[in-house]
């Protein structure tokens, strides 16, 4: 791995030099061009990928703070005798089990009622929270601190795993068409010395 680094290192260095080389090609200086703006893109997206994060948790965060100021948590009365649910996609995990059942709580005057996930061993009469709106209509819970965070980390984590492979994808993918070019060109130099002519020297 080291000596494959140096010797990639060290056709950086020939393929952008400024001195006169016989064998270097006009492809091959824009392909080490390219190579080392690919380069620094990678090594800019571990600092990039930190602000995103960043940003990304003060975002979450507003919005969750926005949320639990708009919603509260209402004590809600098991209706039903809690059942399975088990999504489709999941029948074969354990951990995808879970058991919901029908709950009513008090918005004024009026009841509300909605299916949610309750403790399997709920029972009718039970009281679960709930977190409705100013309206009094069920809403998701406001995420705490730490899914927050998992999130914001994950995003960052992302972002930084599709820049790196997307641009050494890229370097990989310039050094292949170059060396095609290359090679074909010294193909047709070969067959015009052979035909008598005289190598272009470029």
């Amino acid at each position: 791995m080291g000596a494959a680094l140096k010797a990639h290192a060290a056709w950086l260095v020939n393929s952008l030099s400024i001195g006169r080389n016989p064998l270097r090609r006009p492809i091959d200086r824009l392909a080490a061009g390219l190579t080392l703006l690919l380069v620094m893109v990678a090594m800019i997206a571990v600092p990039v990928s930190g602000m995103f994060a960043e940003s990304t948790h003060r975002d979450l965060s507003e919005r969750a703070e926005q949320a639990a100021a708009t919603s509260r948590s209402v004590n809600a009365v098991v209706t039903t005798a809690p059942s399975l649910s088990i999504p489709v996609s999941e029948v074969y995990s354990q951990d995808a089990v879970s058991s919901t059942a029908v709950v009513e709580w008090r918005n004024g005057l009026h009841e509300q009622r909605s299916r949610v996930q309750v403790p399997s061993s709920a029972k009718v009469g039970d009281t679960v929270p709930v977190w409705v709106d100013q309206q009094g209509d069920r809403v998701p819970p406001p995420p705490d601190a730490q899914s927050v965070t998992a999130s914001a980390v994950f995003a960052g984590i992302l972002l930084l795993v599709v820049l790196e492979i997307g641009s050494f994808a890229l370097i990989g993918a310039v050094q292949a068409a170059a060396r095609r070019i290359g090679m074909r060109a010294w193909g047709r130099e070969w067959d015009l010395v052979q035909g008598g002519g005289t190598w272009s020297q470029r």
